[in-house]
């Protein structure tokens, strides 16, 4: 977007004065995913002009800046926000389900301790044992995988048959970084760059329910990437047929043409 797209839009600011920085607790990226691939990622991303600060974290942001463990400050008035997710616990769970990050303990088969006919699935839930002792990744495939095992195991409870248990089948990781630009982990296989990224499209891509669904996303990535250009806007600039049928003068005659809100 800094490179290709914004100039576009707004061609009367200066890019290069635009900094991104990747603010990283840990010391290595894509904690998930094994060392080579996470230092792949870290080269992409300062391939892509993007700065890194690893063993960081934000201890404070007032909307102006961001005031990091290390003692400095950034001064910014746009963070994104992207540390993982939090559970959001019930009311009458037992108190000892509940985690300190508010996802919920569950037994090998979902199932709530101390709750005969409660269970929990996905991001909320926490199950601990030999194959994941820090609980499973909070990805869509885990949900996915609980969910069609606690179907059949609610079946089971109608009928008084043994419940089974739930092992997680890992059929790998993906990490788009950007253009042409991922990491892929099958087993032991390790890819990167491009096929690694065209790898992780084709995924994305058949996980989408009906063909003409896929077929316009198709036609809509093949765009992108022949364009460089990327539908989706947030800000927009005034139209001169807004500007006609304005009586009131914009704050700042000055900037009224570049991407000033008119009044």
């Amino acid at each position: 977007m800094k490179n290709n797209i914004l100039p576009k839009d707004y061609p009367e600011l200066d890019f290069k004065q635009m900094n991104i920085v990747l603010i990283e607790a840990s010391s290595r990226l894509l904690g998930g995913m094994s060392v080579q691939s996470g230092k792949e990622a870290q080269q992409y991303l300062e391939a892509l002009g993007v700065k890194l600060q690893m063993n960081t974290s934000v201890n404070n942001y007032d909307g102006n800046s961001a005031t990091l463990s290390n003692g400095t400050t950034l001064y910014s008035r746009c963070l994104v926000w992207a540390a993982g997710v939090k559970g959001m616990a019930l009311k009458g769970l037992p108190a000892s389900s509940v985690l300190p990050n508010n996802r919920i303990r569950v037994d090998a088969f979902n199932r709530i301790p101390g709750m005969a006919n409660a269970f929990a699935i996905g991001d909320v839930a926490l199950m601990q044992g030999e194959q994941s002792p820090k609980g499973h990744p909070q990805v869509a495939p885990v949900a996915i995988q609980q969910a069609a095992l606690l179907a059949k195991n609610l079946e089971n409870v109608v009928s008084k048959k043994k419940l089974k248990a739930f092992y997680y089948h890992d059929k790998g990781s993906m990490a788009t970084v950007g253009r042409n630009l991922a990491v892929v982990e099958m087993g032991k296989l390790k890819i990167k760059g491009f096929i690694a990224w065209i790898i992780w499209m084709f995924v994305h891509l058949m996980s989408i329910i009906g063909i003409k669904n896929k077929l316009l996303i198709l036609i809509n990535w093949t765009w992108h990437y022949i364009t460089y250009d990327q539908s989706l806007r947030l800000i927009i600039k005034p139209s001169e047929k807004t500007k006609k049928f304005t009586n009131e003068k914009v704050i700042n005659p000055a900037i009224a043409d570049g991407y000033s809100m008119v009044l």
